[in-house]
């Protein structure tokens, strides 16, 4: 396959889940300890019950300089009568998402494979609501190097499946469409890839070896796979563009 840019999603591709059961819940753990820090008194089932569905209620609107994320803890916060200001909401967004990475790893291949690629153009397009937590994972395991740039959806405002997304890597490298491969792990990783007119390129890991809430996100028996390449791991790649 002859492409002059490969682009990759970033969580479930070139990062893997660990044991996402435990990291929801130190996640929590950490939001609960970081409130009390901030003097709020709330219980920790309290919290729990508040917050379930957190990531799927509508995005708060824009309010100042605070992230999607920090934003969606405000008003987590707010429905339990607690008021955070800015430094409190990212104080607590930090200890949130630092505390989940802790169970997130670069799969042991990345580096490897992305020096075999180091003749094409290569970016990171990603969805995530916190992007200081983004930039230091790709800073704290030595990714950025190896990138030409990092695109994140809370930065940019836009967020996959919107194929939109590509179009801030697809300028920085001055390439069409046609001329980039997208790696990523979902079914919204293809869809929008498709739609964009970028090559797509399906990682199916092994689910059963897969935590249950990581594995939950692969969809396997919904996902509509056909006319995508699929590799079993990154190391596949080597083979895909020599």
């Amino acid at each position: 396959m002859k492409v002059s840019g490969i682009f990759f999603d970033l969580y479930g591709t070139l990062l893997r889940y660990g044991d996402m059961s435990s990291a929801w819940e130190e996640w929590l753990s950490a939001i609960h300890a970081t409130l009390q820090d901030c003097g709020f008194q709330v219980s920790r089932d309290s919290l729990a019950g508040a917050w379930d569905g957190f990531f799927s209620r509508p995005e708060p609107l824009p309010d100042g300089d605070l992230t999607i994320f920090e934003r969606r803890i405000q008003v987590a916060c707010s429905d339990l009568g607690l008021s955070l200001d800015e430094p409190q909401a990212r104080r607590v967004a930090s200890a949130g998402v630092g505390s989940w990475h802790q169970h997130v790893t670069v799969d042991p291949e990345a580096v490897e494979v992305l020096k075999s690629l180091s003749d094409k153009t290569l970016a990171i397009v990603s969805n995530f609501d916190h992007p200081p937590g983004v930039h230091s994972m790709i800073d704290r395991h030595g990714l950025r190097e190896f990138f030409d740039s990092v695109v994140i959806s809370g930065e940019v405002g836009v967020k996959k499946p919107d194929p939109r997304i590509f179009s801030f890597a697809l300028d920085k490298a001055g390439l069409n469409p046609a001329e980039v491969a997208y790696v990523g792990d979902t079914q919204e990783d293809m869809q929008a890839a498709r739609a964009a007119g970028i090559f797509p390129i399906l990682i199916l890991r092994d689910p059963v070896a897969l935590d249950f809430n990581a594995r939950k996100q692969y969809q396997l028996p919904q996902m509509a796979i056909h006319d995508v390449t699929t590799i079993s791991c990154l190391s596949d790649l080597k083979g895909l563009f020599r």
